[in-house]
C-alpha cells in the first residue's frame, strides 16, 4: 500500500490565549496542499520502520499513531513502514502530523478492523493538535488547541510557492515567544466557526510578529513574493516556510524563478476534500 501524507498550510492562525491546560485557544484555517511524504506499507513478520533524516524510535509520530492503532484496535501491528521525507520538518508544514494521521487510515485499511468510534478523535488529538485535521483533508476550520476541526467549502481558484528558508522553527519555541492578552493576538476580525467565509484582506497569523522580530529575512521573503505578484503571502503555522498566493499558475512559476535562487521552493496548489483522498491510498 502507498500512501502519501499531504502537506498543509494555515490561510488564517489566530492565538486568543492560553488554556488551563497549558494549551494555546486557537482558531485557524487549515489547507492541504498538493505536496507530499511517501509512505510504503506492507505485512511483515514483525514491526519494521525506517524514516531516514527522522528518529526511527517510539518518539517518531508514526511509530506513536501504530501503538495508538493497536491499542485500539485490539492487534499487534505486523508491518514494515518505510518512508521518503519530502515535505522539510519544522517549516509549519505539518508533515509529522501528516505523516501519523494516514499510517493511522493506512493500518485501519490494512486490517479492517472494528474500532469504537467516538475514541478514534482523541486518539488523534492524543497524537498532536494537527493530526484530526489530516484525517479531514481539504479546508477546515480548527479550533480549541487546533483538534477541533469542522469542514470548509473547498476553494481551489489559486496557486502556491512555498518557499522553504532553511530554518526549523520548534512550534513550542515559537509559541513560548508569544506575548499574550495583545492587541495582535485575538480573534478581532476572525469569522465564528457558524460562518468562516471572510474575506484575504482580513486573513493574518499572529506568530508573524514574533517569528519575524527573531527572523527578519522570513519577512523580506514575504515582501518579496508580493512584489513577485503574489496577492497575498504569509507564515505557514509557527513557520518557517513562507506561501505566496497566485492567480495563475504561470505567476508562481515565473516567482519561483527568482526565490529559487536563493531558496527551496515549491510551486503547488490547494488539494480539494475529494481529490485528497483519492490520491491518498493506493493499493
Amino acid at each position: 500500500m502507498l500512501l502519501r501524507a499531504f502537506a498543509k498550510i494555515n490561510l488564517d492562525l489566530r492565538i486568543l490565549g492560553r488554556r488551563q491546560d497549558g494549551y494555546h485557544e486557537v482558531r485557524t484555517i487549515f489547507q492541504a496542499i498538493d505536496w507530499w511524504d511517501e509512505m510504503l506499507l506492507e505485512p511483515a513478520p514483525r514491526f519494521e520502520f525506517s524514516a531516514p533524516g527522522t528518529p526511527e524510535d517510539e518518539t517518531n509520530l508514526i511509530v506513536r499513531a501504530v501503538r495508538a492503532y493497536e491499542r485500539l484496535a485490539g492487534i499487534t501491528a505486523n508491518v514494515r513502514i518505510c518512508v521518503i521525507k519530502n515535505v522539510p520538518i519544522g517549516r509549519g508544514l505539518g508533515g509529522g502530523s501528516a505523516d501519523a494521521a494516514v499510517t493511522f487510515i493506512g493500518l485501519q485499511r490494512m486490517y479492517k478492523r472494528s474500532l469504537p468510534f467516538d475514541e478514534i478523535p482523541q486518539t488523534l488529538r492524543n497524537l498532536g493538535s494537527d493530526v484530526p485535521f489530516f484525517a479531514l483533508g481539504g479546508r477546515a476550520a480548527g479550533t480549541g488547541r487546533g483538534d477541533e476541526v469542522y469542514k470548509l467549502d473547498d476553494s481551489e481558484d489559486y496557486w502556491l510557492l512555498l518557499v522553504d528558508p532553511g530554518v526549523a522553527i520548534p512550534t513550542a519555541e515559537a509559541y513560548s515567544w508569544l506575548t499574550l492578552p495583545d492587541k495582535s493576538h485575538n480573534i478581532e476580525g476572525f469569522c465564528a466557526v457558524s460562518d468562516f467565509a471572510c474575506e484575504t484582506d482580513v486573513w493574518t497569523n499572529d506568530f508573524e510578529g514574533p517569528v519575524f522580530q527573531r527572523y527578519p529575512e522570513l519577512a523580506r521573503i514575504k515582501d518579496e513574493l508580493l512584489a513577485l505578484g503574489a496577492y497575498r503571502a504569509a507564515l505557514s503555522g509557527s513557520g518557517s516556510a513562507i506561501f505566496g498566493q497566485f492567480q495563475m499558475v504561470s505567476e508562481a512559476v515565473r516567482a519561483a524563478s527568482v526565490m529559487g535562487r536563493q531558496f527551496r521552493v515549491k510551486v503547488t496548489k490547494p488539494l480539494p476534500r475529494w481529490e485528497y483522498f483519492q490520491r491518498m491510498v493506493e493499493e
